[in-house]
Protein backbone atom coordinates (compact mmCIF):
# COMPACT_ATOMS: atom_id res chain seq x y z
CA UNK A 1 0.00 0.00 0.00
CA UNK A 2 0.94 3.23 -1.17
CA UNK A 3 1.93 5.78 2.10
CA UNK A 4 0.05 8.60 2.33
CA UNK A 5 1.91 12.29 1.62
CA UNK A 6 -0.05 15.42 3.16
CA UNK A 7 1.84 17.61 0.62
CA UNK A 8 0.94 15.93 -2.51
CA UNK A 9 -2.40 15.52 -2.07
CA UNK A 10 -2.25 18.86 -1.23
CA UNK A 11 -0.54 19.37 -4.69
CA UNK A 12 -2.79 17.43 -6.50
CA UNK A 13 -5.47 19.64 -5.04
CA UNK A 14 -4.16 22.71 -6.43
CA UNK A 15 -5.88 22.94 -9.59
CA UNK A 16 -9.26 22.78 -8.20
CA UNK A 17 -8.47 24.64 -5.92
CA UNK A 18 -7.45 27.40 -8.29
CA UNK A 19 -10.50 26.48 -10.00
CA UNK A 20 -13.11 27.22 -7.47
CA UNK A 21 -10.86 30.48 -6.35
CA UNK A 22 -11.20 31.64 -9.63
CA UNK A 23 -15.07 31.17 -10.03
CA UNK A 24 -15.40 33.23 -6.89
CA UNK A 25 -13.74 36.40 -8.52
CA UNK A 26 -16.29 35.12 -11.43
CA UNK A 27 -19.07 36.20 -9.22
CA UNK A 28 -17.72 38.81 -8.03
CA UNK A 29 -16.88 40.41 -11.38
CA UNK A 30 -20.81 39.46 -12.33
CA UNK A 31 -22.01 41.14 -9.40
CA UNK A 32 -19.97 44.20 -10.37
CA UNK A 33 -21.38 44.00 -13.76
CA UNK A 34 -23.71 47.34 -13.39
CA UNK A 35 -21.13 49.67 -12.54
CA UNK A 36 -18.87 48.44 -15.41
CA UNK A 37 -21.30 48.84 -18.35
CA UNK A 38 -19.97 52.19 -19.41
CA UNK A 39 -15.94 50.62 -18.58
CA UNK A 40 -15.18 48.37 -21.79
CA UNK A 41 -11.60 47.52 -19.92
CA UNK A 42 -13.38 45.90 -17.33
CA UNK A 43 -15.29 43.57 -19.27
CA UNK A 44 -12.83 42.00 -21.00
CA UNK A 45 -11.12 41.78 -17.77
CA UNK A 46 -13.75 39.60 -16.24
CA UNK A 47 -14.31 37.53 -19.49
CA UNK A 48 -10.11 36.62 -19.08
CA UNK A 49 -11.18 35.12 -15.91
CA UNK A 50 -14.21 33.16 -17.50
CA UNK A 51 -11.98 32.18 -20.00
CA UNK A 52 -9.34 31.42 -17.44
CA UNK A 53 -12.15 29.20 -15.50
CA UNK A 54 -13.21 26.94 -18.33
CA UNK A 55 -9.43 26.27 -18.70
CA UNK A 56 -8.86 24.95 -15.48
CA UNK A 57 -12.15 22.73 -16.35
CA UNK A 58 -10.95 21.39 -19.19
CA UNK A 59 -6.93 20.80 -17.71
CA UNK A 60 -9.11 19.17 -14.31
CA UNK A 61 -10.38 16.36 -17.38
CA UNK A 62 -7.26 16.33 -18.84
CA UNK A 63 -5.56 15.53 -15.59
CA UNK A 64 -7.67 12.37 -15.10
CA UNK A 65 -7.43 11.05 -18.74
CA UNK A 66 -4.02 11.00 -18.59
CA UNK A 67 -3.52 9.41 -14.71
CA UNK A 68 -2.89 6.19 -14.35
CA UNK A 69 -5.19 6.08 -11.41
CA UNK A 70 -7.96 7.41 -12.45
CA UNK A 71 -10.85 5.71 -13.75
CA UNK A 72 -10.99 7.42 -16.89
CA UNK A 73 -7.50 6.38 -17.94
CA UNK A 74 -6.84 5.13 -20.72
CA UNK A 75 -8.68 7.49 -22.57
CA UNK A 76 -9.04 7.75 -26.03
CA UNK A 77 -6.04 9.63 -27.91
CA UNK A 78 -8.37 11.98 -29.62
CA UNK A 79 -10.35 13.05 -26.77
CA UNK A 80 -7.00 13.66 -24.81
CA UNK A 81 -6.10 15.63 -27.34
CA UNK A 82 -9.36 17.77 -27.52
CA UNK A 83 -8.69 18.17 -23.71
CA UNK A 84 -5.29 19.52 -23.96
CA UNK A 85 -6.63 21.41 -27.12
CA UNK A 86 -9.41 23.41 -24.64
CA UNK A 87 -7.26 24.24 -22.06
CA UNK A 88 -4.03 25.85 -24.16
CA UNK A 89 -6.78 27.77 -26.45
CA UNK A 90 -8.59 29.14 -23.62
CA UNK A 91 -5.67 29.49 -21.47
CA UNK A 92 -4.26 32.00 -24.50
CA UNK A 93 -7.79 33.44 -24.74
CA UNK A 94 -7.70 34.78 -20.92
CA UNK A 95 -3.58 36.38 -21.94
CA UNK A 96 -5.48 38.23 -24.94
CA UNK A 97 -8.43 39.37 -23.19
CA UNK A 98 -5.69 40.24 -20.38
CA UNK A 99 -3.88 42.56 -22.66
CA UNK A 100 -7.47 44.08 -24.48
CA UNK A 101 -8.72 45.57 -21.17
CA UNK A 102 -5.18 46.84 -20.26
CA UNK A 103 -5.13 48.91 -23.81
CA UNK A 104 -8.50 49.32 -23.41
CA UNK A 105 -7.50 51.18 -20.32
CA UNK A 106 -4.28 52.90 -21.65
CA UNK A 107 -5.26 53.79 -25.03
CA UNK A 108 -8.98 52.95 -25.99
CA UNK A 109 -7.97 50.78 -28.51
CA UNK A 110 -7.49 46.98 -29.01
CA UNK A 111 -5.36 45.21 -31.61
CA UNK A 112 -7.88 43.23 -33.51
CA UNK A 113 -5.62 40.47 -34.29
CA UNK A 114 -5.52 39.63 -30.82
CA UNK A 115 -8.16 36.82 -30.47
CA UNK A 116 -7.53 35.04 -33.71
CA UNK A 117 -3.99 34.72 -32.33
CA UNK A 118 -4.91 33.31 -29.26
CA UNK A 119 -7.19 31.26 -30.79
CA UNK A 120 -4.29 29.98 -33.09
CA UNK A 121 -1.55 29.89 -31.20
CA UNK A 122 -3.29 27.88 -28.46
CA UNK A 123 -4.72 24.99 -31.48
CA UNK A 124 -0.78 24.93 -32.64
CA UNK A 125 0.28 24.21 -28.97
CA UNK A 126 -1.99 21.47 -28.97
CA UNK A 127 -0.92 19.76 -32.01
CA UNK A 128 2.97 19.97 -31.03
CA UNK A 129 2.15 19.03 -27.49
CA UNK A 130 2.68 15.39 -26.35
CA UNK A 131 -0.63 14.35 -24.54
CA UNK A 132 -0.72 10.83 -23.95
CA UNK A 133 1.37 11.13 -20.80
CA UNK A 134 2.42 14.96 -19.71
CA UNK A 135 0.72 15.50 -16.55
CA UNK A 136 -1.55 19.08 -16.24
CA UNK A 137 1.45 21.25 -14.64
CA UNK A 138 4.15 20.58 -17.25
CA UNK A 139 2.15 21.98 -19.73
CA UNK A 140 3.30 25.47 -18.45
CA UNK A 141 6.38 24.67 -20.53
CA UNK A 142 3.77 25.57 -23.70
CA UNK A 143 1.72 28.04 -22.30
CA UNK A 144 4.33 29.48 -19.93
CA UNK A 145 6.60 31.80 -21.69
CA UNK A 146 3.30 33.09 -23.97
CA UNK A 147 1.62 33.76 -20.38
CA UNK A 148 4.85 35.56 -19.32
CA UNK A 149 5.17 37.64 -22.15
CA UNK A 150 1.06 38.97 -22.12
CA UNK A 151 1.52 39.93 -18.60
CA UNK A 152 5.05 41.34 -18.61
CA UNK A 153 3.53 43.43 -22.03
CA UNK A 154 0.61 44.30 -19.62
CA UNK A 155 2.99 45.76 -16.37
CA UNK A 156 5.35 47.43 -19.09
CA UNK A 157 1.62 49.25 -20.52
CA UNK A 158 0.30 50.30 -17.27
CA UNK A 159 3.62 51.62 -15.53
CA UNK A 160 4.53 53.77 -18.53
CA UNK A 161 1.05 55.75 -17.57
CA UNK A 162 2.00 59.61 -17.54
CA UNK A 163 2.18 60.14 -13.35
CA UNK A 164 -1.62 62.32 -13.94
CA UNK A 165 -2.80 59.01 -14.26
CA UNK A 166 -0.89 56.97 -11.76
CA UNK A 167 -2.72 55.77 -8.47
CA UNK A 168 -2.69 52.67 -5.79
CA UNK A 169 -5.25 50.84 -8.37
CA UNK A 170 -2.28 51.01 -11.46
CA UNK A 171 0.04 50.99 -9.26
CA UNK A 172 -0.98 47.70 -7.62
CA UNK A 173 -2.30 46.44 -10.95
CA UNK A 174 1.02 47.02 -12.65
CA UNK A 175 2.58 44.86 -9.69
CA UNK A 176 0.50 41.81 -9.57
CA UNK A 177 0.95 41.59 -13.53
CA UNK A 178 4.73 41.52 -13.14
CA UNK A 179 4.22 39.19 -10.29
CA UNK A 180 2.58 36.45 -12.62
CA UNK A 181 4.98 37.26 -15.74
CA UNK A 182 7.89 36.37 -12.84
CA UNK A 183 6.05 33.14 -11.86
CA UNK A 184 4.64 32.11 -15.57
CA UNK A 185 8.51 32.24 -16.82
CA UNK A 186 9.91 31.00 -13.64
CA UNK A 187 7.98 27.56 -13.51
CA UNK A 188 7.95 27.44 -17.51
CA UNK A 189 11.79 27.77 -17.05
CA UNK A 190 11.87 24.80 -14.48
CA UNK A 191 9.88 22.58 -16.79
CA UNK A 192 12.30 23.29 -19.30
CA UNK A 193 15.09 22.22 -17.26
CA UNK A 194 13.74 19.16 -16.21
CA UNK A 195 13.30 18.04 -20.21
CA UNK A 196 16.74 18.56 -20.42
CA UNK A 197 17.85 17.19 -17.07
CA UNK A 198 15.69 15.97 -14.07
CA UNK A 199 18.91 16.63 -11.99
CA UNK A 200 18.66 20.22 -12.74
CA UNK A 201 15.06 20.39 -10.81
CA UNK A 202 16.18 17.87 -7.89
CA UNK A 203 16.76 20.77 -5.37
CA UNK A 204 13.88 20.50 -2.61
CA UNK A 205 13.04 23.80 -2.82
CA UNK A 206 12.76 24.10 -6.57
CA UNK A 207 10.53 20.63 -6.04
CA UNK A 208 8.37 22.82 -3.26
CA UNK A 209 8.16 25.78 -5.39
CA UNK A 210 6.57 23.86 -9.02
CA UNK A 211 4.61 21.66 -6.35
CA UNK A 212 2.84 24.48 -5.08
CA UNK A 213 2.59 26.58 -8.33
CA UNK A 214 -0.95 26.35 -8.71
CA UNK A 215 -1.52 28.09 -5.18
CA UNK A 216 0.97 30.88 -6.46
CA UNK A 217 -0.93 31.50 -9.47
CA UNK A 218 -3.85 31.92 -7.64
CA UNK A 219 -2.81 34.32 -5.26
CA UNK A 220 -1.42 36.27 -7.50
CA UNK A 221 -4.70 36.15 -9.60
CA UNK A 222 -6.35 37.26 -6.65
CA UNK A 223 -4.36 39.84 -6.38
CA UNK A 224 -4.68 40.92 -10.14
CA UNK A 225 -8.49 41.02 -9.50
CA UNK A 226 -8.38 43.02 -6.27
CA UNK A 227 -6.41 45.66 -8.34
CA UNK A 228 -8.61 45.37 -11.34
CA UNK A 229 -11.59 46.25 -8.93
CA UNK A 230 -9.92 48.69 -7.05
CA UNK A 231 -9.22 50.33 -10.94
CA UNK A 232 -12.74 50.65 -11.06
CA UNK A 233 -13.76 52.11 -7.87
CA UNK A 234 -11.35 54.64 -8.60
CA UNK A 235 -12.54 55.82 -11.89
CA UNK A 236 -16.31 55.89 -10.06
CA UNK A 237 -14.98 57.88 -7.63
CA UNK A 238 -12.59 59.99 -10.07
CA UNK A 239 -16.23 60.59 -12.45
CA UNK A 240 -18.71 61.63 -9.23
CA UNK A 241 -16.37 63.84 -8.14
CA UNK A 242 -15.92 65.44 -11.23
CA UNK A 243 -19.53 65.82 -11.80
CA UNK A 244 -20.07 67.19 -8.57
CA UNK A 245 -17.12 69.51 -9.04
CA UNK A 246 -18.79 70.57 -12.16
CA UNK A 247 -22.00 70.89 -11.17
CA UNK A 248 -20.32 73.61 -7.90
CA UNK A 249 -19.18 75.85 -10.82
CA UNK A 250 -22.19 76.40 -12.81
CA UNK A 251 -23.89 77.17 -9.42
CA UNK A 252 -21.57 79.63 -8.56
CA UNK A 253 -21.28 80.55 -12.18
CA UNK A 254 -22.87 84.02 -11.56
CA UNK A 255 -20.11 84.72 -8.77
CA UNK A 256 -17.20 83.16 -10.90
CA UNK A 257 -17.84 85.45 -13.97
CA UNK A 258 -14.07 85.80 -14.91
CA UNK A 259 -14.33 82.24 -15.97
CA UNK A 260 -17.45 81.93 -18.24
CA UNK A 261 -18.08 83.43 -21.06
CA UNK A 262 -21.17 85.70 -20.93
CA UNK A 263 -22.20 85.23 -24.59
CA UNK A 264 -22.12 81.18 -24.44
CA UNK A 265 -22.50 80.57 -20.88
CA UNK A 266 -19.32 78.51 -21.59
CA UNK A 267 -16.53 77.83 -19.44
CA UNK A 268 -13.79 80.20 -20.83
CA UNK A 269 -10.31 79.92 -22.31
CA UNK A 270 -9.00 81.48 -18.96
CA UNK A 271 -10.44 78.27 -17.09
CA UNK A 272 -8.89 75.67 -19.41
CA UNK A 273 -5.67 77.44 -18.61
CA UNK A 274 -6.69 77.04 -15.00
CA UNK A 275 -7.54 73.28 -15.68
CA UNK A 276 -11.10 73.98 -14.28
CA UNK A 277 -13.69 71.94 -14.94
CA UNK A 278 -10.82 69.22 -16.19
CA UNK A 279 -10.17 66.63 -13.20
CA UNK A 280 -11.75 63.72 -15.07
CA UNK A 281 -9.69 64.56 -18.56
CA UNK A 282 -6.24 65.00 -16.70
CA UNK A 283 -6.79 61.53 -15.04
CA UNK A 284 -7.51 59.55 -18.17
CA UNK A 285 -6.28 59.44 -22.50
CA UNK A 286 -8.76 61.40 -24.64
CA UNK A 287 -9.24 63.37 -27.17
CA UNK A 288 -9.59 67.61 -27.65
CA UNK A 289 -11.66 68.81 -30.62
CA UNK A 290 -12.05 71.94 -31.92
CA UNK A 291 -15.05 73.11 -33.30
CA UNK A 292 -14.23 76.80 -35.65
CA UNK A 293 -17.15 78.77 -37.24
CA UNK A 294 -15.70 79.75 -40.31
CA UNK A 295 -18.71 81.54 -41.30
CA UNK A 296 -18.66 83.40 -38.14
CA UNK A 297 -16.10 86.52 -39.68
CA UNK A 298 -18.05 86.72 -42.90
CA UNK A 299 -21.67 86.82 -40.74
CA UNK A 300 -20.23 89.67 -38.64
CA UNK A 301 -19.25 91.91 -41.31
CA UNK A 302 -22.49 91.36 -43.42
CA UNK A 303 -24.78 91.49 -40.77
CA UNK A 304 -23.35 92.55 -37.62
CA UNK A 305 -20.91 91.19 -34.92
CA UNK A 306 -23.63 90.72 -32.65
CA UNK A 307 -25.69 88.31 -35.26
CA UNK A 308 -21.97 86.16 -35.36
CA UNK A 309 -22.08 85.88 -31.79
CA UNK A 310 -25.81 84.88 -31.95
CA UNK A 311 -24.67 82.11 -34.11
CA UNK A 312 -21.61 81.03 -32.31
CA UNK A 313 -23.35 80.86 -28.81
CA UNK A 314 -26.34 79.08 -30.52
CA UNK A 315 -23.95 76.16 -31.77
CA UNK A 316 -22.36 76.64 -28.19
CA UNK A 317 -25.50 75.82 -26.53
CA UNK A 318 -26.50 72.80 -29.03
CA UNK A 319 -22.40 71.80 -27.71
CA UNK A 320 -22.83 71.89 -24.37
CA UNK A 321 -26.41 70.39 -24.10
CA UNK A 322 -25.31 66.88 -26.07
CA UNK A 323 -21.89 66.10 -24.84
CA UNK A 324 -21.64 63.41 -22.15
CA UNK A 325 -21.31 64.33 -18.51
CA UNK A 326 -17.54 64.52 -17.99
CA UNK A 327 -16.94 66.24 -21.57
CA UNK A 328 -16.12 69.99 -21.37
CA UNK A 329 -16.72 72.73 -23.88
CA UNK A 330 -15.03 75.66 -23.28
CA UNK A 331 -15.19 79.05 -25.69
CA UNK A 332 -11.82 79.30 -26.86
CA UNK A 333 -12.43 82.65 -29.08
CA UNK A 334 -14.80 84.60 -30.82
CA UNK A 335 -15.24 82.08 -33.60
CA UNK A 336 -13.82 78.49 -31.71
CA UNK A 337 -15.16 76.20 -29.23
CA UNK A 338 -12.96 73.48 -27.30
CA UNK A 339 -14.61 70.44 -26.74
CA UNK A 340 -12.67 68.00 -24.34
CA UNK A 341 -13.76 64.19 -24.39
CA UNK A 342 -12.05 62.05 -21.99
CA UNK A 343 -11.19 58.09 -22.98
CA UNK A 344 -12.33 58.91 -26.98
CA UNK A 345 -10.11 57.60 -29.38
CA UNK A 346 -9.58 60.77 -32.18
CA UNK A 347 -11.73 58.92 -34.62
CA UNK A 348 -14.75 58.59 -32.08
CA UNK A 349 -14.25 61.73 -31.10
CA UNK A 350 -14.48 63.21 -34.70
CA UNK A 351 -17.79 61.56 -35.42
CA UNK A 352 -19.14 62.09 -32.06
CA UNK A 353 -18.05 66.14 -32.57
CA UNK A 354 -20.01 65.74 -36.22
CA UNK A 355 -22.99 64.40 -35.05
CA UNK A 356 -23.84 67.62 -32.35
CA UNK A 357 -22.62 70.01 -35.04
CA UNK A 358 -25.13 68.48 -37.56
CA UNK A 359 -28.00 68.99 -34.85
CA UNK A 360 -27.09 72.59 -34.88
CA UNK A 361 -30.27 74.35 -36.59
CA UNK A 362 -29.99 77.43 -38.82
CA UNK A 363 -31.24 80.76 -36.88
CA UNK A 364 -32.73 83.45 -38.15
CA UNK A 365 -30.46 86.62 -37.42
CA UNK A 366 -32.08 89.08 -39.87
CA UNK A 367 -35.92 89.86 -39.42
CA UNK A 368 -37.40 88.45 -42.86
CA UNK A 369 -34.32 86.49 -44.45
CA UNK A 370 -33.08 82.87 -44.65
CA UNK A 371 -32.04 81.23 -41.58
CA UNK A 372 -28.38 80.72 -41.24
CA UNK A 373 -26.33 77.54 -40.46
CA UNK A 374 -23.36 77.62 -39.03
CA UNK A 375 -20.49 76.20 -40.77
CA UNK A 376 -17.73 74.75 -39.07
CA UNK A 377 -14.11 73.09 -39.57
CA UNK A 378 -13.49 70.45 -36.62
CA UNK A 379 -9.97 69.36 -35.94
CA UNK A 380 -8.97 66.30 -33.17
CA UNK A 381 -5.96 65.57 -31.52
CA UNK A 382 -5.48 63.17 -29.09
CA UNK A 383 -3.76 63.34 -25.50
CA UNK A 384 -2.62 60.34 -23.06
CA UNK A 385 -3.46 62.29 -19.36
CA UNK A 386 -3.45 65.64 -18.38
CA UNK A 387 0.39 66.40 -18.64
CA UNK A 388 -0.35 66.60 -22.92
CA UNK A 389 -3.47 68.06 -22.74
CA UNK A 390 -2.83 71.64 -23.41
CA UNK A 391 -0.25 70.67 -26.23
CA UNK A 392 -3.10 68.88 -27.29
CA UNK A 393 -5.89 71.47 -27.36
CA UNK A 394 -2.63 74.09 -29.10
CA UNK A 395 -1.95 71.16 -31.95
CA UNK A 396 -6.27 71.31 -32.48
CA UNK A 397 -6.91 74.95 -32.50
CA UNK A 398 -3.97 75.10 -34.60
CA UNK A 399 -4.74 73.14 -37.37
Amino acid sequence: MRGFSPNLYLAALGPLTELLGILVVVGIFALLRSQADRRPYFRSWELSFVFFAVSLTAGLFYERFVNPDSVFYPASPVTTKLAAAAFLVFRMLTMAMLIAGVQQIVRGEVARWLTGAAVAIGILLAVGAETQTTPLAPFRFFHGPFGAAAAAYCAWLVARLPRSRQSGGTRMLALAFAGLAFLSASLALFYAAQRISPALTSNPWLVRYDRYGFYSDLAIRLALAWAMVRVLTEDGRREDGDTRAYVKLLQDRERLGDLFDPGSRLLARRAFDALIGLDMARASFGSVACIHVTNARRVATDISPRAAEALVAHLAGVASSAVRTNDRVYRWSDDELLVVLPRAVPGAARERVEQIVARAAAIPLVPGKDPVRAAVAVAVRAYNGGEELPAAAAAAVAE
